[in-house]
Parts: C-alpha cells; sequence; structure tokens
C-alpha cells in the first residue's frame, strides 16, 4: 500500500521554512490592520486651519454652571448695544488675547474643539489684580464648572458683568456692593476649559441675560490705558 505523505515526514529545514512564511503572513496582517486604524483616527480629528461655519443656531456654551444664579454669560448671544449706555473700566491690567465671538468659532487648545467665544480674555500675570468694572451689587460667587472661579456683578436692571478664571482669594461675597475699580479677586488657573491658554482672566457681559461684545462697553480711555487698544481716528 502506499504511504501517505504527512507535514511530519518533511524535513526539519522544511518545517522551519514553512512556519516563518506562516509567521510573517500574520505579522504583516497585524501591522496593515494597526496602520489603518491609526489613518482612520488621524481623519477625525478636528483641523484648527479649517474652523466650521457657525449658523448661530448652536452658540456652544463654555459654562458649566447650573446654580441659580442667573446666565453664565455663554447663553445666547447678541452684539447690539440698543439704549444700553453705561459704560465699564477694564477689568485687569493686559492684552486682548481673545476676542468675544458668536458667528466664527475659536479653536479651543485645551478642548481640541471649535467653541463660540462669548467673553474676551485678558492676558494677565497670575495672581493680578481683578477689578469690578462699574458700580454695582454682587449677585453671584461660585465655581463653574468650565470657567472655574467666578463672579457675577448687577450695575443696572439690564447690564451684568462676569468674571471668571479667577484664583481663590476672591474678596467679595453675594450681596455686597462694589465701586468701580474696586478689587474683587486675582487673575488665577480655575478655568477647566482654558487650561491650555496663557493666564488671564475671562470677562462676559450681559444685556438683558444676553452675550454682548465686552469691548463694546469698555470706555475708550481704559481700552487704551489697561488693554493697550487705540481707538481707530487715533492711529
Amino acid at each position: 500500500m502506499e504511504k501517505k505523505f504527512t507535514f511530519s515526514d518533511k524535513p526539519l529545514a522544511s518545517k522551519i521554512v514553512y512556519a516563518s512564511v506562516i509567521t510573517i503572513l500574520c505579522v504583516s496582517a497585524i501591522v496593515v490592520g494597526i496602520v489603518a486604524a491609526n489613518n482612520r483616527k488621524k481623519s477625525e480629528v478636528p483641523t484648527p486651519n479649517n474652523p466650521p461655519i457657525a449658523d448661530g443656531s448652536d452658540t456652544g456654551n463654555e459654562g458649566g454652571n447650573t446654580e441659580n444664579n442667573g446666565n453664565t454669560g455663554e447663553g445666547e448671544n447678541n452684539t447690539d448695544n440698543g439704549n444700553l449706555t453705561l459704560t465699564f473700566t477694564s477689568p485687569a491690567v493686559g492684552t486682548v488675547m481673545k476676542s468675544h465671538s458668536t458667528t466664527v468659532p475659536v479653536y479651543s487648545d485645551t478642548l481640541g474643539e471649535w467653541r463660540v467665544h462669548l467673553g474676551i480674555d485678558i492676558e494677565a500675570e497670575e495672581g493680578g489684580d481683578v477689578y469690578a468694572s462699574s458700580d454695582g451689587k454682587v449677585i453671584g460667587v461660585y465655581s463653574d464648572t468650565m470657567l472655574g472661579n467666578t463672579v457675577k456683578i448687577q450695575h443696572s436692571d439690564e447690564l451684568v458683568t462676569v468674571y471668571s478664571n479667577l484664583g481663590d482669594d476672591i474678596s467679595v461675597s453675594v450681596g455686597d456692593t462694589v465701586k468701580s475699580g474696586e478689587k474683587i479677586g486675582t487673575v488665577g488657573d480655575s478655568s477647566l476649559s482654558e487650561l491650555a491658554d496663557e493666564s488671564h482672566i475671562h470677562f462676559e457681559v450681559l444685556a438683558n441675560g444676553i452675550s454682548v461684545n465686552p469691548l463694546d462697553y469698555i470706555s475708550e480711555e481704559s481700552k487704551k490705558a489697561s488693554l493697550g487698544i487705540v481707538a481707530k481716528e487715533e492711529n
């Protein structure tokens, strides 16, 4: 009877060759799979050079405060001052590193995504003084889950200012009456949504509960003296 040839009858050298070929094929398949997976992940990462076009339907609320002490300033959006003529002074001395934006999203290095920015960020040394922008009454002192330590001041029936990313040494309490230029705290690093940014104060203005551009309310004199912004007619 003819003997059937099996793999076990092959010389040892042949077995080693076959085993090596099979191993190489398996490793190649694994490598191809890993490369394909990485390429797929990279394609999902947003590119900072191409911001999405906002249609106004999603304001991308930055704040995470859920207390019943009013809007944190990252809700509705409107840049029309209307008849609200009260002017403010800058809450800190520094430079504007991030502008108010309700239509063009700004890329967040911390969150790795595009978001509208309904306040201005004033770059200032950590520990530097933060001041009330006008006379008013403190209506909120709290820690916002995204914007950090926050103070909210009511200046009139229509206007409220919000100061976020403060240090822990806040010097006012709810119910306090403050004067324009009075120290309310210091620049901190308490904002979880802006940790990757340079030290700064996040400043917002609300007109009838709607976010407006703070630079439209800060006086030209204060913008020039505290923020280094010169009016166009002076250039």
